[in-house]
This record gives C-alpha cells, sequence and structure tokens, in this order.
C-alpha cells in the first residue's frame, strides 16, 4: 500500500512540473493562442484554452498579432482578438508570470485593432477592453497573501 501511495506521488509531483515548465514553453503559447482563436471565432471554445489563455496574461497579445498580420484583418478577426484579450486577462491573480500581469504588450494591440477596425461596435469593445485592463490594480499571485484596506488599516494600527 505504501508503495503505490508513493508511485502516484512521484507520478502527481511529475505531472505538476510538467504542467508549470509547459506555461513557459513558447510553442504551446502559440498553438493554444492560434487554437483559442479559431474556436473563439467560430463561436465557441474550450476549457482548456479558456484555463490556459487566461494565465497568459500579456503574453498572450504577441501571438495574437501575429494570426493577425498573416491575413487581411475582418471585423471578425478584431472581435476575436479582443475576445481573447478579455480571456487572457480574465483573472489576474492566476497569471504565473509577474511581468504578464501588466498589458503592455496588449495595449498596444489594441491601438493596432483600433486603428485597423472600421466597425463602432469593435471600437466600443475595443475602448471598454482598454479600459477594464488600465483600472485593474496590480494583483498577488495565486497563493500570496493580499491585505485588503481595511484589513491593512487593522494591521498598521495594532504595530
Amino acid at each position: 500500500m505504501r508503495v503505490i501511495l508513493a508511485l502516484l506521488f512521484v507520478l502527481f509531483c511529475g505531472i505538476a512540473i510538467a504542467q508549470n515548465e509547459n506555461e513557459n514553453d513558447a510553442r504551446l503559447r502559440q498553438e493554444t493562442v492560434q487554437l483559442a482563436f479559431s474556436e473563439v471565432s467560430r463561436g465557441m471554445y474550450t476549457s482548456w484554452s479558456e484555463k490556459y489563455l487566461a494565465r497568459l496574461g500579456d503574453s498572450a497579445a504577441p501571438e495574437i498579432m501575429k494570426l493577425l498580420q498573416q491575413k487581411k484583418m475582418t471585423t471578425k478577426d478584431a472581435q476575436t482578438a479582443v475576445s481573447l484579450v478579455n480571456m487572457s486577462f480574465a483573472t489576474p491573480r492566476i497569471i504565473r508570470n509577474e511581468a504578464n500581469r501588466q498589458p503592455r504588450s496588449t495595449l498596444s494591440l489594441l491601438d493596432y485593432l483600433d486603428q485597423n477596425s472600421a466597425d463602432s461596435t469593435t471600437k466600443a469593445k475595443i475602448r471598454s477592453t482598454r479600459e477594464r485592463l488600465l483600472s485593474v490594480p496590480t494583483v498577488p499571485a495565486a497563493g500570496q497573501r493580499s491585505y485588503g484596506s481595511a484589513q491593512l488599516l487593522v494591521f498598521r494600527l495594532r504595530q
């Protein structure tokens, strides 16, 4: 019984390590963005794509830009790109790489989309996405303690 438990423990540790390494894999990031772009442009997406995009944050923007530059961008492509940006920043605290929590490349992508879109509905979505990204405060990584303003005030008063 102990041997089986030890083997299961080793197996799960290996899976966790492999999953963490995959998040920094450029090829996997590119394939995920391509797959999600294809899915969203057809009006659906898988939970796997949604989960992985939510961990990418700002690192998804260059991949989205590559896809848009490979073809003549349509209104549907621009709307799909905005949807992917929203999915990439859906839950900022689960973005593993802290640098990717700041939407630097993403803001450039949104500027590109805004300049190359003629549709007013798409431009409104781009504007609201930009405003949302700029209003989100920097958040700690998942598992790190975050103090709200009231908790921080109580903490300071106790010192």
